[in-house]
Parts: C-alpha cells; sequence; structure tokens
C-alpha cells in the first residue's frame, strides 16, 4: 500500500564535521528563542541555520546557508540510493516511573515514501493543523527545495520482520552517531537489493500513521502540487512526489509515549469551589499529600482519570464514576474513538462545559499551556502562574491507531512520542 524507496540523503561529513552532536538539533517545533541562540552560537555548520535560521528573513538565509554548506563540503549527498536503519537509546531518570529508569532502545529506519493524499488511505493523520506552521514549512521547502528532518509514523507489524535486521546492525559501527538530551542515535545504511526488498514489501499492503509531523507531511503535498503544476513533463518519479519519513513499528518494545500536561490560566471569574462542585458530577475525588503521590495513583487509575492540582499545595485523583458514559458525557460531535481519549473528555468536559473554554480558545492556547513535565505544571500552579493544573496518563499507542483508522483527528497536544527525532542527521534534497 505505501511506497517506500531508498533514496541519496544528503548528511554531514565526518571528515570536515568532527563531532555530529553540535550540528544536530531538536524538531524546530520545540526550540525556543534562547535555545535557538544557543543553537546557532554551538557551531557554524547546525543544523539550526537551515531548519530554522534567526534571521529576519529565514527562508533566503537558510537557502544561502545549505549552498555555503555543500560547497565546503560540511554537508555531502551520499553516493547510492539507501534505507538507513536509526536506534535511538535513551535512559530516563527515575522520577519517571513508566520507565524506572531503565535505557531503552526505539528502533526503526529512515526511507522516502511516496506522496499521498490523506483520502487515499495510505498515510493516515491524527491531528489537525494549523495555517502557519504550515506556511512557514512551504516558504522553508521552496526557498531551499530541501527537508531537514523526518516525519516520525507508525506502522504495525504483531511479527516484527525487521527485527532480525535491527539486532545484526546493532552489532556493527554506524554510519552516523550524534547525542542529544540524553539520548544517543546511531544511523546505519542499507544498499544491497535484497535487504532493500524486505524493507519495502513490509509496506505493500499496510497503510502508515503520522505519530508526528502532519504539519510538514501536508507541506510537501502542497509543495509537490505546485511543482506538479510547474512541470509539464512530470512523471510521478521526481523528487517532489516523496517526503522523508522515519518509519518504527508499534509493537517496538522502545516505542514511549508521554503524556502532555495542562495548566489553566486567566479564566475569567473562575471559582475553584464551583468547578470541583460541577465536575463531581461525572467524577470522583481523592485527596492526596503531594505531587508524586499524586502521579503514582494517576499511573494505576486506569482510564478518564487525571491528577488536579491546585493552589496552597492541594492535590486530588479526579476518576470518572463507574456509572457515567464518557460517549454520552462529551458533546462533541466526533466519532466514539474520539471520545473515549482521556483528552478528549478532559477538553471538552472540563474545560469547554464546566470552565467556559472554548474550543476555539484552546486551539489558540489563549487560557491554556503545555508541559511533559508535572513538576512544571505543580511550580506554575503554587506560584499563581496558574489556576489549576492536571496532569494526564499517556494515550495509548492503539488509540492513535484506532482514531486514525476513524478517519478522524484528536485535540491538540494528545500525543508526546520519546525521544524526539533530530533534525539534521539526515537531510533530503527535493530536485
Amino acid at each position: 500500500m505505501a511506497e517506500i524507496q531508498p533514496f541519496k540523503a544528503i548528511h554531514y561529513n565526518t571528515e570536515v564535521v568532527k563531532n555530529l552532536s553540535k550540528v544536530v538539533a531538536p524538531p524546530y517545533d520545540v526550540i525556543n528563542k534562547v535555545q535557538q541562540k544557543e543553537l546557532f552560537d554551538r557551531d557554524p555548520n547546525n543544523i539550526i541555520r537551515l531548519d530554522l535560521n534567526p534571521a529576519a528573513d529565514p527562508y533566503p538565509e537558510a537557502a544561502k546557508e545549505l549552498q555555503r554548506m555543500l560547497k565546503v563540503k560540511a554537508l555531502v549527498v551520499d553516493s547510492e540510493p539507501a534505507i538507513y536503519p536509526c536506534l535511538q537509546t535513551s535512559l530516563k531518570d527515575s522520577s519517571d516511573k513508566s520507565r524506572d529508569g531503565k535505557t531503552v532502545t526505539r528502533r526503526g529506519f529512515i526511507s522516502w515514501i511516496k506522496l499521498e493524499p490523506f483520502e487515499a488511505g495510505v498515510v493516515l493523520p491524527h491531528e489537525h493543523t494549523l495555517s502557519g506552521p504550515k506556511m512557514d514549512r512551504l516558504k522553508l521547502m521552496t526557498a531551499t527545495k530541501a527537508s531537514f528532518s523526518q516525519i516520525f509514523s507508525l506502522y504495525g507489524d504483531p511479527g516484527k520482520k525487521l527485527e532480525k535486521e535491527y539486532d545484526r546492525l546493532a552489532k556493527t559501527k554506524p554510519f552516523l552517531e550524534a547525542d542529544q538530551d540524553g539520548v544517543n542515535n546511531k544511523i546505519y545504511r542499507i544498499t544491497d537489493a535484497t535487504t532493500l526488498k524486505l524493507f519495502q514489501d513490509l509496506f505493500k499492503n499496510m497503510p502508515v500513521y503520522i505519530a508526528d509531523g502532519h504539519h510538514r507531511y501536508e507541506t510537501a503535498l502542497e509543495y509537490q502540487k505546485q511543482m506538479k503544476a510547474k512541470n509539464p513533463k512530470h512523471t510521478g518519479k521526481e523528487a517532489y512526489n516523496y517526503i522523508m519519513m522515519y518509519f518504527t513499528n508499534i509493537f517496538d518494545s522502545g516505542l514511549v509515549v508521554y503524556p502532555t500536561h495542562r495548566i489553566l490560566h486567566s479564566i475569567a471569574g473562575f471559582d475553584t469551589n464551583k468547578m470541583i462542585s460541577e465536575v463531581k458530577t461525572h467524577f470522583d475525588f481523592v485527596g492526596k499529600s503531594d505531587v508524586h503521590s499524586l502521579a503514582a495513583s494517576l499511573l494505576t487509575a486506569g482510564d478518564h482519570a487525571y491528577g488536579l492540582i491546585l493552589p496552597e499545595k492541594k492535590y486530588y485523583l479526579m476518576k470518572l464514576k463507574s456509572g457515567s458514559d464518557v460517549l454520552s458525557i462529551v458533546k462533541e460531535n466526533v466519532p466514539a474513538p474520539v471520545k473515549r481519549l482521556d483528552v478528549t473528555l478532559l477538553h471538552d468536559y472540563v474545560l469547554t462545559q464546566t470552565l467556559g473554554i472554548s474550543k476555539e480558545a484552546q486551539e489558540k492556547k489563549l487560557n491554556i499551556n503545555y508541559t511533559i513535565d508535572m513538576h512544571e505544571v505543580d511550580a506554575a500552579v503554587q506560584a499563581g502562574k496558574g489556576q489549576l493544573g492536571f496532569i494526564l496518563n499517556p494515550t495509548k499507542v492503539e488509540q492513535v491507531k484506532e482514531v486514525a483508522d476513524a478517519k478522524a483527528v484528536m485535540p491538540q497536544k494528545s500525543t508526546y512520542f520519546y525521544p524526539k527525532l533530530l533534525s539534521g542527521l539526515l537531510l533530503s534534497g527535493l530536485e
């Protein structure tokens, strides 16, 4: 179903760039201004100069920087088309009870995938997109004729047909390697026809689910449309008909999804007692001593449970009452797989119906901030920067698949796949 193709990646030349850890960067959309400057100053060939250039007009500047890096051979084009397995190993701290501080390796691979519209059912989304980020990425793609990071996707193979190949590669020297934020990233390289066919054949009858990178995928579709209109000799085999994508199996033991917590602020007329009184219609409340005991109880609470954090160090486990039907409580007209999500119930019933925060206000983040750090939620509420906070359990990977299969989308910040893919390990030209 999905057409997977090897490609000639653009990559850093280790003879010129001795330490790849100095030139790679986190995804552009999680980098703040301070981090942007730090990355820019870290190395003259850092990928930030291409992916998120701080210039007043960043797009032509990024194009100039790309050509400069190619000219001085800081970046080079691979000699032959390849598929690039990627192994990411992370060690999380002991405060993450879901991982117990264990080292975990997520395995996947990077290749081209032929662009298909969502309605074709080959590549399936699960999130809404916004026009601003898509316009930004389109301007960058048009100016540079390249992409600098991979779209993160999932596929479902319970037989784990690629596992032996990953195990074999893990015993060999990687093609490229970089460390970033406590994660070791190893890139390998496959060019032999037999192994390439193993990867390609796996996807002949399999859809792909976008986990992260919806904006970039839709941008690539728009770029393809524009390039096709300009090319009277369009064949469908041009580079702009493909996009660089990372694929990982939903059955991979190293696949981890973190929750994204909520800090609510600036709610007009907010009254804590009134909110709790109304929410108690459908929720039971159990007081907890601190944020750690709250998080521990949340882990074992099951579906439709939340950790509520209030000022003066008040903590409550909120759990949907056994007699309450989530499909009836959620008023938004969305498919059942979306209604059953913890984030949907929180946003629709608590934020919209109870607190009066409209869906439009939520999308614009007028009253809500997001973080994956529960301590940040607690600190913000206790410091008066938030009126209340909610910590959540992670969305299950199976739920992502269910929502995508239903041709539906989730509320904002429903998933946070860890670790993030680095920008700059592999680049892809579009000409």
